[in-house]
């Protein structure tokens, strides 16, 4: 790492190197205006990266042969425990961004909010000089967890967290890497409409949802075709077994994609995109589907009012699991619609193109650094 002539020498900490993480930590130090260093885990095994990366990495960051002004970790490690074990790197400013937390993480009925991930983010927000969250939803997501949780800890427990961390606080939205998708303009509709699914196949996006919303379009006699991106766990979802088993003819594409161009080129085949997510704190894969070109439904919640431009709330934004299905109904009925809409949803995805974030970004690493030297 060398000192930049207009920024800061910085360091990036991500212990969960996949999928939007990757993302992030690529992208913005590509962009950045700061030299950036970057020390990052597989993006695996996450509870183990909240339970010890801090212990592993503060050794790590102790021996670096550069000299960072500032560090910037992701919310998935207990920083208390990094800055301790970082030996005099710890007095560097450390700053937190989180793509998602525990707090608000939706869990099966009945299992409660698991306590040492609970005190791992406490003392990360404890331990921060500032901290940064991809969406207003999120945030107060998050603080209201944080709030149940502090709530139910006995005597002493640690007063103003919630207060401070608001005070340092800010919303800072990631930027997406457009390159490789198509330019926003009209295409023909398929005939039948092509209707996409590019979200992880796991609860917190429901796909038991988007598996009936599938049958009950059937049921009302309207075609299409299908195709199902979007990465699974080692136990194959029963709701894409049962998407396969009742659909195999409309389905013209099932799995995640080897490479980014492959994944672009599947979207840019789409008509129509849904999203039934219950957790959503930022929503590449829907932003990622606008810009390919298909007319994107999401429920009106969440962090989807906030990356939606208001003008496409009433087109995009839906009410109810009835609400979606006439909508869809109406696209599917009249494929001139999605003609009309399809180059306008192209265009305001990329108002989210890091070209316009990246600034934002690069003067949050800035602030964090003097607030840093005030408290010193």
């Amino acid at each position: 790492m060398k000192e930049s002539e207009s920024g800061r020498a910085a360091l990036f900490v991500e212990t969960f190197f996949g999928e939007s993480h990757k993302s992030f930590a690529e992208g913005w130090p590509a962009r950045s205006r700061h030299d950036w260093e970057l020390i990052s885990l597989p993006g695996d095994r996450w509870k183990w990266r909240m339970r010890t990366a801090g212990l592993a990495l503060g050794g790590r960051l102790a021996r670096l042969s550069s000299h960072p002004e500032v560090v910037v970790v992701s919310g998935l490690v207990d920083l208390a425990h990094l800055r301790h074990f970082s030996g005099e790197r710890g007095a560097l400013p450390h700053l937190v961004y989180f793509h998602e937390n525990q707090f608000s993480y939706p869990r099966p009925v009945g299992q409660a909010l698991e306590r040492g991930f609970a005190v791992a983010h406490l003392a990360t927000l404890m331990a921060a000089d500032a901290v940064a969250w991809n969406s207003v939803s999120h945030r107060e997501a998050m603080l209201a967890g944080l709030r149940s949780f502090l709530e139910d800890l006995p005597e002493p427990v640690p007063e103003g967290v919630e207060e401070r961390t608001r005070a340092h606080g800010s919303i800072l939205m990631p930027g997406i890497d457009f390159d490789g998708f198509p330019a926003p303009r009209a295409r023909p509709v398929g005939v039948p409409p092509v209707i996409v699914w590019n979200h992880r196949w796991e609860e917190d996006k429901r796909p038991s949802c988007f598996a009936r919303l599938l049958s009950r379009i059937d049921a009302a006699g309207r075609d299409f075709r299908l195709i199902l991106l979007g990465t699974t766990q080692q136990v194959r979802p029963k709701p894409l077994e049962e998407i396969e088993a009742r659909f195999a003819a409309k389905i013209l594409h099932v799995g995640t994609a080897r490479t980014r161009g492959e994944y672009i080129e599947h979207l840019r085949r789409a008509d129509i995109a849904v999203s039934t997510a219950d957790q959503e704190n930022f929503g590449y894969a829907v932003l990622e589907s606008m810009a390919a070109g298909a007319v994107t439904l999401m429920p009106r919640r969440l962090s989807y009012p906030e990356i939606v431009p208001e003008s496409l709330h009433g087109v995009l934004l839906y009410d109810s699991q009835r609400d979606l299905l006439a909508r869809i109904l109406q696209f599917l009925d009249d494929p001139r619609k999605i003609d009309e809409l399809r180059p306008i949803v192209m265009q305001r995805a990329r108002e989210h193109d890091w070209a316009h974030r990246v600034d934002a970004l690069d003067a949050w690493v800035d602030e964090g650094a003097v607030v840093h030297a005030r408290k010193g």
